[in-house]
């Protein structure tokens, strides 16, 4: 329960923000937004019989517009300084980080009467090692030829055709002069992929505190700071991480901790990907026989004795799963079918031939085998680091490679042969075909649970201090059901969603236009064609305007087939980054120019272009998932053999969502006004579209051809 203490400290900070914060309006539903966040965090404390109610927990749908961002850190900021608890707020995307960080976090301390410190967190992959730096930095120098004199030093490009040496030498010189802090966000370019890879780590192939180069790491001087913040602004998948790992080890103790999730729709597919696991079988039957060659040299260069009891051979499970997995490739090759250019083959009900069972599960055998004996060596490195750190270090940083690899082999059979009796929801399990390194066809195997939300249950709402989880939207054509399901929510007898609609006019600021397309969505080229004989009228007289398709193909056909006056004004996901393509249309915008972004699925969610830089929104098609994915096939014949329906359970509530992420792109302040248009006529003409229209937003619904503007055309769906 919330003290009298708490409720003055955050009527004191509110009242501060509305006196010294020019045009800040307190709304009903930001008030209400803070109450619940209030109350819901206020149980971290609660029993176990609340807690086990789901007392400690809060979903809440706020409407683009209420100020969610001081809604919940007001209130957790709060709480977290008087109860003494740390505080995380957890992201979809870098981009919600970069603006916690940089705007909403800073701008809200100014008004806080109690000093609050953060920082954000990372994962280890997004800090340099200055070990393997330096060592990578001698082994190139040995072999690659220093740069002339007065040779253009062109490693600050974009990495294509620079030799490694140099992006080495302007790390390693920018760190030990102290012009970089080691963050690979932080460097000025983008540093190429190969390059960055060769000198950071993960926990394996660390040396800890036992490092020379420990007291200078990056990646523990971030971790450090995190533990002693307040608050900790992280993502979702470093939050799922830190939930499977030792409590504490990356992010504050999340038992103990308040947690918001941010964004939290992507919260059940992020969970589902953390869970799903694959892996290659040609290609893995190489890299095993490396890791036994690189772990017998280790052995050999450091002399760490002859293999036996208290030092097993990696060598001999590595020859056993090679052996596992040629007979894996032999059965894959046998019950797989890929007709044409047919690149999966699923397992129907997720069963699997007896002689593909008795080769994965040889294969998991083995590979756990063998990840013992790589863990039995890599401790007996790491006491020999005492005196020889720096010759122990690269053979621990070559072994730890392999970490990765074995754990996720064994995740996938794990899935693979796991006994589905054991698991609520059933597991997919396919075969995906591509091209080998040696140019023939190598397999990967690939398994995921169709929902993550046993997984959150269990990793989260049932150990958490206490969490909040809001998005503008939460909802499924108006239901919070599926949410709730594919978050592991139901059952939380004390867990009532709460709803809070935008408070912005879209009635009298906001068009839903549906035009009169002939041309049936699901036939690509007719339809292509339609929207490109409708996009130069609908665009006419628009300078600001968004074009978002559900297909990359459809996206890249329709922008060749556009007239070149109007083909100028367009600028297309992937010619680009997406903060520059961000960038250059709001550039066009403010010198007067016409500007049309044409965008995928990324561009739906968590894009900021108010007043002229976005006056009107176009959806080419509702944005219905890929009919193939194997993960979403599973879920449907799952649903099917019940006697439901998949495609009202499942496919329409997730257009639903992503449907109003899309049209919520247009309104972002109290004066903007604009149109968004639907291309697709099934959304004005079925029953399933009237479910998706009450989902959205109450704009002014127009059904027809002429234009917006005539007399007597809205018509409420």
């Amino acid at each position: 329960m919330l003290t009298p203490d708490e409720k003055q400290l955050m009527q004191r900070c509110l009242d501060a923000i509305r006196e010294r914060s020019p045009g800040f309006r307190a709304r009903r539903p930001q008030l209400q937004m803070i109450a619940a966040v209030a109350h819901a965090l206020a149980r971290v404390d609660a029993s176990d019989a609340e807690r086990s109610d789901g007392a400690h927990l809060a979903v809440i749908e706020a409407g683009t517009g209420t100020g969610k961002t001081v809604a919940y850190l007001l209130p957790a900021l709060v709480l977290a300084h008087l109860r003494g608890r740390k505080l995380v707020v957890s992201s979809s995307t870098v981009t919600l980080q970069e603006q916690l960080l940089h705007k909403d976090v800073p701008d809200l301390l100014r008004f806080l009467p109690f000093p609050v410190s953060y920082v954000v967190a990372k994962g280890r992959r997004r800090f340099l090692c200055p070990a393997r730096l330096a060592q990578r930095l001698d082994q190139q120098a040995a072999v690659e030829p220093r740069d002339a004199p007065g040779q253009q030093d062109d490693a600050a490009a974009d990495g294509a055709g620079v030799r490694p040496l140099r992006w080495f030498s302007r790390l390693a010189e920018a760190f030990d002069a102290g012009r970089w802090c080691g963050d690979r966000d932080a460097w000025p370019q983008v540093i190429p992929e190969s390059v960055w890879a060769s000198v950071t780590t993960d926990r394996p192939g660390c040396l800890g505190s036992r490092c020379p180069s420990y007291a200078r790491c990056p990646f523990y001087q971030a971790r450090q700071r995190a533990k002693e913040a307040d608050l900790t602004i992280a993502n979702h998948d470093l939050v799922l991480a830190a939930a499977d790992m030792e409590p504490g080890s990356t992010l504050p103790d999340l038992r103990e901790a308040l947690v918001v999730f941010d964004e939290a729709h992507s919260l059940p597919s992020k969970v589902v990907d953390h869970c799903a696991s694959r892996h290659s079988v040609c290609s893995a039957a190489s890299w095993v026989s490396h890791a036994a060659r690189d772990a017998r040299a280790a052995v050999t260069a450091l002399r760490l004795g002859r293999f036996g009891p208290d030092l097993p051979d990696p060598a001999l499970p590595a020859a056993r799963l090679c052996a596992a997995l040629e007979r894996l490739l032999e059965a894959v090759g046998r019950h797989c079918e890929f007709a044409g250019q047919q690149r999966i083959s699923r397992f129907a009900g997720g069963v699997l031939p007896v002689e593909v069972r008795k080769a994965g599960a040889a294969v998991l055998d083995a590979a756990r085998a063998m990840g013992q004996d790589l863990l039995t060596l890599r401790t007996a490195l790491v006491d020999r680091a005492g005196d020889r750190a720096e010759a122990v270090q690269p053979h621990l940083a070559t072994l730890g490679g392999y970490f990765p690899k074995l754990e996720e082999l064994v995740a996938t059979w794990d899935w693979m042969l796991c006994d589905e009796t054991q698991h609520p929801l059933p597991v997919a399990r396919w075969v995906e075909r591509h091209a080998g390194s040696g140019g023939g066809d190598d397999f990967l195997v690939c398994a995921a649970p169709i929902s993550g939300g046993p997984r959150l249950r269990e990793l989260l709402w049932n150990k958490v201090g206490a969490a909040v989880l809001t998005s503008a939207t939460l909802r499924a054509c108006g239901r919070f059901a599926m949410f709730l399901e594919e978050a592991g929510l139901q059952g939380y007898a004390a867990l009532e969603p709460l709803a809070l609609a935008s408070p912005f006019d879209y009635g009298r600021r906001a068009v839903l236009h549906i035009p009169g397309v002939r041309a049936d969505p699901r036939d690509a080229a007719a339809h292509g064609q339609e929207i490109v004989r409708r996009l130069p009228a609908l665009l006419a007289r628009q300078r600001g305007s968004l074009v978002l398709f559900a297909s990359a193909r459809q996206m890249r056909e329709v922008q060749a087939a556009l007239p070149d006056e109007l083909k100028a004004c367009v600028l297309m996901q992937g010619e680009c980054s997406r903060r520059e393509l961000l960038e250059r249309h709001r550039a066009r915008i403010d010198a007067g120019e016409r500007s049309v972004l044409f965008g995928l699925a990324s561009l739906a969610e968590g894009v900021d272009l108010p007043g002229e830089y976005c006056t009107h929104v176009i959806c080419a098609k509702l944005p219905f998932s890929v009919p193939d994915n194997p993960l979403e096939e599973t879920r449907r014949e799952w649903i099917e053999a019940q006697g439901r329906s998949a495609f009202l359970e499942r496919s329409v509530p997730e257009v639903g969502i992503r449907l109003a992420q899309a049209t919520g792109r247009l309104l972002r302040t109290d004066d903007d006004h604009g149109t968004v248009t639907v291309l697709d006529p099934r959304l004005g003409r079925t029953h399933w579209g009237r479910m998706l229209l009450r989902g959205l937003p109450p704009f002014r619904i127009v059904i027809g051809d002429r234009p917006l503007d005539a007399p007597g055309l809205a018509e409420a769906a």
